[in-house]
């Protein structure tokens, strides 16, 4: 650090982890809502992967000191970003998650953040599967006793912590009174699909399906290709399916989900791999006379599948 740069951080060449800290923590002093941390959040994870970076957690730490009119070097930001890594990276994965965000910068509404703790999006397969489990009676909403063992789960994954009756209690009605949109004092899906921060429905991006461009297509396929194999198999054709359903608000069971995936799979698996290609899935997205921009070779089994001309 050069000699006209030690003021900024008040720390001496070799600046102390507890001194950096304490000076960063004198910036950060001014408590966040959840709603203004959550934007900050946004703010900084640019490639929405969920996690600050190191290039992202720079930003983040010049734009903390610019915004107080001071400039801080390029050293000392690697520094103190190695001295957060530190001590808030408790999984040692080189990167800052949402939780471990929420330990550096302080926050007003805390109880908003404990119910955001996604690392990754949450796919509306895997969404139907949690509201299953904990809609015990299969009523469409959870009553206080669900949500009470769904919150419990929730803050043990999240947290590792438990609470006292009480304090579940008080959890609980913040919780109903932020996410009960229709004031019927329980939560139903629709609400729970906001509580955990479900994406949005990728196909809501695309119009009729039989109205898609190719590159169109091609987007829909890479999105739901998540192991980049070039095929759709098992989990990726179930959460199409499943996406496909939601589109239509047609509502399924997770067992009824997954016969319908198993029969896409078999219906449209026209060379018997049990797997997807681009071409193969395009018979359910495009007409007979669209598929002129596709060619069918003859597979080995004696069937035929069409090659996607992308």
């Amino acid at each position: 650090m050069s000699h006209s740069n030690k003021h900024l951080l008040h720390v001496p060449d070799r600046p102390s982890r507890k001194t950096m800290l304490t000076d960063l923590h004198l910036r950060t002093r001014t408590r966040l809502s959840a709603a203004d941390f959550q934007e900050v959040w946004r703010h900084y994870d640019v490639d929405g992967n969920g996690f600050i970076e190191k290039q992202e957690l720079d930003r983040f730490l010049a734009d903390l000191f610019d915004a107080q009119g001071q400039i801080i070097s390029k050293p000392d930001i690697a520094g103190l970003r190695e001295t957060l890594m530190e001590c808030y990276d408790s999984n040692r994965d080189n990167k800052i998650e949402l939780s471990e965000m929420a330990k550096i910068l302080p926050v007003e509404e805390n109880f908003l953040l404990k119910f955001r703790m996604q690392q990754r999006p949450l796919t509306y397969a895997n969404f139907l599967r949690i509201w299953e489990h904990y809609d015990r009676d299969n009523s469409g909403h959870m009553e206080m006793g669900e949500l009470s063992n769904f919150v419990t789960d929730l803050m043990r994954l999240s947290q590792n912590v438990d609470y006292s009756e009480k304090e579940m209690n008080t959890i609980l009605t913040d919780l109903v009174s932020h996410f009960d949109r229709n004031n019927n004092g329980l939560i139903d899906k629709s609400e729970l699909l906001i509580l955990l921060n479900v994406p949005d429905n990728f196909l809501d991006l695309f119009g009729l399906y039989k109205n898609l461009t190719q590159g169109q297509y091609n987007d829909i396929f890479t999105h739901y290709d998540t192991d980049c194999d070039g095929y759709l198999s098992g989990e990726e054709v179930m959460e199409l399916v499943a996406d496909m359903m939601r589109k239509v608000e047609f509502d399924l069971s997770v067992a009824e989900l997954q016969k319908l995936s198993e029969r896409v799979t078999r219906v449209m698996d026209l060379n018997s791999d049990g797997k997807l290609s681009k071409g193969e899935l395009a018979e359910l997205f495009f007409t007979e006379s669209q598929l002129s921009s596709f060619s069918r070779p003859t597979s080995s089994s004696g069937g035929s599948s069409y090659s996607y001309n992308s």
